[in-house]
């Protein structure tokens, strides 16, 4: 993925996808289509990239997704 942050809570998500290693962060100032281009081609071509997001996947869907989400948010009604 590739991040190009415009406000507060973008910022910060941007900082945990690169952290994770499964995106490039670009500045506004800096999005020019050539930066644009070389980020996604540098992501695409590396095989580090692919293995963090397999891992990623299968953690998420480990979780039991919206309907695990729903249970949780219930049970905190009660």
């Amino acid at each position: 993925m590739v991040v190009v942050p415009q406000g507060s809570d973008q910022i910060s998500t941007a900082e945990l996808l690169v952290e994770r290693g499964v995106a490039r962060r670009i500045d506004t100032a800096d999005a020019t289509p050539e930066a644009l281009r070389d980020a996604v081609t540098r992501l695409v071509a590396d095989p580090l990239v692919r293995g963090r997001l397999a891992a990623l996947r299968a953690e998420v869907r480990s979780e039991g997704g919206a309907g695990r989400a729903a249970d949780i948010v219930e049970a905190m009604l009660e």
